[in-house]
Order: C-alpha cells, then structure tokens, then sequence
C-alpha cells in the first residue's frame, strides 16, 4: 500500500503514528486524538509549519499507524516508542538519560547520574537544576561559597550564619524532598533587601530565582501526592456508552477494564507498593499525573 492510500484509509481515533524515511527507519513518533485529521495535516499546505517540520515531512516516504482506545494511550505509547527508538526529530521525551538526581554531602547537594541511598529524583529538569543548586549554596552560605558572594550574603541575611550547617543542610534537602523549607522565605528576604538599597536588577535577578525554584518546588508537591495515593481510578469514554477505567495505585496503571453502562467499579483486589523512580519512569508518570488532574 501507497502512502497516499494508507493517507486515505486513516481512522478517526486516538493513535500513533510512525513517519519513515526511505529506508524504513522511524523518524518520528507522534501522538493523535484523532489520526485522520492529525497525520493528513502534515500533508496539507500550512504555513505555521516551521522549518523542522517542513524538512521532515520532505524525508516522509512511508509511516505506520497504531491505534488506541484512548489519548492517554496514545500519550503513554508515544512516550515508551520515543524512548525506544530515539527518532531524530522528535525531543521531548528523547533525552531522558540526562535526568539526574540530587545527592547530598557534608558541604550541600550535588547532581549525579547515579542514585545513592541518600539521593533524590530522577528530576527531568536536568538544565536548570544547576542553576538552582547554585542559589541554594550561596543563600545558605554552604562551606563552598566564595568570599565575595558570602560578604553579600550577610548583608542581606544578616543572621544566617547563626543557623547551624546541620540545619541549613536540611532545609536544603527539604526543599528537593518536597518538605518544609524556609528557602522561600530567605528569597524573599535578599529580594527585599536589594529593593530597599535600590538595586533593583540584582532585586529582579533574584526574583526570577525564586520563580523558578517555586516553580520546581510545585512540581514536586504535585508528583509526591500523586505517588502517595494508593487507590486512583480513571474513567475515559469510548463511545457506545461504554468507558476505559485506569487503575492507579502509588502513580502507575495496575489494571484497565472497558466497561458498558455505568456499573460498580472496585479495584483490583490486589496489594500494590510504591515504585522506585528510575529515569525512565519519569515522563510516563507526568504524563499519567497531568492527565489525571486534567479528566478526572
């Protein structure tokens, strides 16, 4: 079959699809609600396709199609081919190797490939979770802070100091736990203190800091709840009065039933435990927890 009759003959359902270059290999993985309508439009003349896309779609000499019952599924196995077969135009999801984990030592965290017995993660925001190890350091004045930057430090946090490194470690390790941490509240402090000697770009600077720890901090408040709930379940209609129901127990899919109606739905009487998180196991689980706030 051609690609213009495979074109013709797409189904309206949620699916995968599959673009090969001329000699078989997958290009591209993507995700569709709808297949008919999502893989015909790289086909149709659209000006909103950027240049990425317009070369790949120069390179499309066959594709596949594989379908679902729902979106999430689509999501799901999307995610797990991308994985798989590590596509040349696709990038979300691609670089999954490069999440990494928060480590603590005697001086303050640090970012390895490897989990410890002391480590957490994996934390898919590999490229600015430097950046936020490096405002954790100096705010707590962590024993590698240069000279300089502890002389603005005590301006700002006069008292800092007087906390034990104990402590300050702690709420260092707090915070990428998910936990109680005061690191909010001395952001707000070196914030303010900028805005009342008028420095107002090193006020700014800051400010954006804290965004983006708040930012992460959210993230992690979101997942561990998500992680931590024994019992979830998830209905998605299919059509036909009948609905996929999603098993979730501490943040992964035990069990799916298709149903009929709207009958009694009891959870698989089954003893689930909590999962430990390998890189892999990341994006699946966003995806799975975003979905879920999003339908449920």
């Amino acid at each position: 079959m051609t690609l213009q009759d495979k074109l013709k003959n797409l189904p309206a359902t949620p699916g995968i699809y599959l673009m090969k270059d001329t000699h078989g290999a997958i290009i591209y993985v993507g995700k569709a609600k709808n297949l008919k309508r999502r893989v015909r439009s790289y086909f149709q003349k659209n000006q909103q396709h950027t240049k990425k896309v317009q070369r790949m779609i120069f390179n499309i000499a066959d594709l596949e199609i594989r379908p679902v019952d729902t979106e999430l599924d689509a999501l799901l196995l999307e995610c797990r081919l991308i994985q798989e077969i590590h596509p040349h135009y696709n990038r979300i999801m691609n670089y999954y190797q490069n999440y990494c984990y928060v480590d603590f030592t005697k001086t303050g965290p640090i970012l390895t490939d490897i989990p410890t017995k002391t480590s957490l993660g994996p934390f898919r925001q590999y490229k600015k979770l430097p950046q936020i190890l490096a405002l954790l350091t100096e705010t707590y004045l962590l024993p590698n802070v240069n000279n300089v930057t502890k002389k603005m430090i005590l301006q700002q946090l006069p008292t800092v100091e007087q906390t034990p490194l104990s402590e300050r470690l702690k709420n260092c390790q707090q915070f990428f736990a998910g936990k109680k941490t005061n690191l909010f509240n001395l952001l707000n402090a070196r914030i303010a203190y900028s805005a009342k000697q008028q420095n107002f770009e090193h006020a700014q600077l800051i400010k954006e800091q804290l965004e983006l720890c708040q930012h992460f901090y959210h993230y992690l408040l979101q997942r561990n709840e998500f992680c931590q709930k024994k019992q979830l379940t998830l209905k998605l209609p299919l059509g036909d009065d009948r609905e996929k129901i999603y098993f979730i127990a501490y943040g992964v899919i035990v069990d799916t039933q298709i149903k009929k109606g709207s009958p009694a739905v009891t959870f698989p009487d089954k003893k689930f435990s909590p999962v430990i998180l390998q890189k892999a196991d990341v994006d699946p689980l966003d995806i799975l927890r975003s979905y879920y706030a999003r339908y449920h």
